[in-house]
């Protein structure tokens, strides 16, 4: 019997309280309203996609805030094959200076609905641990574990360290990020490999209300866990690198306009092929 394809893209949620000029220790609102569209190139079972999704965070700023999101996919497939609708739903909770001044402690959830067998009813938690000096440096690990049926496990290690500039009006923030994956049953999924290695390098540069981040992957990633768990690809796809620029404007402290671009090129299992995916989000938040 056919094991569908499917490639699985939560659009991801921007930073945790981007409200600005709010005094410290009061309740600090955030939603966010993203669309996604999705382009599949030289793919034997994908045409296209999109994605729509509600992102929402509070806390007090200062040492709690809690985040949430609920994102609908739907992929088109070529005449043949079922298209794919799935839902995720994303809870994540962040601590920061509690257990020590300089540590942010982050933990949380995402469950995944599908069409899909393999997908379907999916559980992933994640937890991240870092250690940061605010606008200077952060050093961290980040350990995601998902849970899919037919006995797969997905085990991730990414740790992570950040860098802060400060030139003139402009500020600068450069990351690197490493990825390793550990997925049992491989054999089951058509998948020659248990171990996937690759690197991410970041950098940001602000200049009063605009912001430009520009980052690019390579190496080898399945089951990828992304984006502070609000982006997870459970997919049997073997994915080797990627590019990704965004644009965000804050107007007032307030409202903030967005537009993220990607590219992404992975290997379909059952056809060989190389395929080019390109997504494109728009997002509108606003600070209440």
């Amino acid at each position: 019997m056919r094991r569908m394809l499917r490639t699985v893209l939560t659009v991801s949620a921007l930073g945790l309280f981007l409200a600005g000029g709010t005094p410290a220790g009061t309740l600090k609102k955030y939603m966010a309203l993203y669309g996604t569209y999705l382009n599949y190139g030289n793919s034997r079972f994908k045409e296209d996609g999109y994605a729509l999704t509600a992102y929402g965070s509070f806390g007090d700023g200062l040492h709690h805030g809690v985040e949430a999101a609920v994102s609908q996919l739907h992929l088109n497939y070529d005449s043949g094959y079922n298209d794919l609708d799935q839902t995720d739903l994303t809870l994540a909770y962040t601590n920061t200076g509690s257990l020590h001044p300089n540590l942010s402690l982050r933990v949380g959830g995402h469950y995944i609905s599908s069409d899909d067998d393999l997908t379907d009813d999916g559980k992933i938690v994640f937890g991240d641990l870092t250690y940061l000096v605010p606008y200077r440096w952060n050093v961290g690990l980040e350990v995601a574990y998902s849970d899919y049926h037919r006995g797969v496990d997905v085990l991730q290690f990414s740790p992570h360290a950040g860098y802060f500039l400060k030139l003139g009006e402009r500020s600068l923030y450069l990351e690197a990020r490493g990825y390793y994956i550990n997925l049992d049953e491989n054999e089951k999924l058509g998948l020659s490999m248990e171990n996937y290695y690759s690197l991410e390098l970041s950098a940001s540069c602000t200049r009063g209300p605009l912001s430009v981040k520009l980052s690019g992957w390579a190496g080898q990633q399945v089951f990828a866990v992304k984006r502070a768990g609000f982006v997870v690809y459970n997919l049997t796809e073997k994915y080797r690198g990627g590019v990704t620029g965004e644009v965000t404007y804050r107007y007032r402290k307030k409202y903030v306009l967005g537009l993220t671009a990607s590219w992404n090129t992975y290997k379909e299992i059952e056809s060989e092929k190389a395929v080019n995916q390109s997504v494109l989000t728009a997002f509108f938040g606003f600070n209440f």
